[in-house]
């Protein structure tokens, strides 16, 4: 089982969430930056290479789905984002 660069990029971006939310301030243009690792790291994983762990990609999940919902309250998240959560989102759904 081949471990891509990707993985690190989300691990990383995994912790920048959870140091977010230990603040309760992440901040907006912050939780960007955390989404777009989030996604780099999803899209450079090559398919059939590895699977994410169970509760890995449950944390990753739930935190996602906890920023797409705040950021969406904000009203100041580009349209494009909604749809990145959306597709990150369907790719984890997959991966299970």
């Amino acid at each position: 089982m081949e471990l891509g660069p990707g993985i690190w990029r989300l691990k990383k971006g995994l912790r920048k969430l959870k140091e977010g939310f230990r603040n309760q301030k992440p901040g907006i243009w912050r939780m960007k930056k955390v989404l777009r690792k989030l996604k780099e790291g999803l899209q450079k994983q090559k398919p059939g290479t590895w699977r994410l762990k169970e509760g890995l990609r449950n944390l990753i999940l739930k935190r996602l789905r906890t920023v797409k919902e705040g950021l969406r309250k904000l009203k100041k998240l580009p349209e494009r984002w909604n749809v990145w959560l959306d597709i990150i989102l369907a790719i984890n759904y997959e991966a299970s």
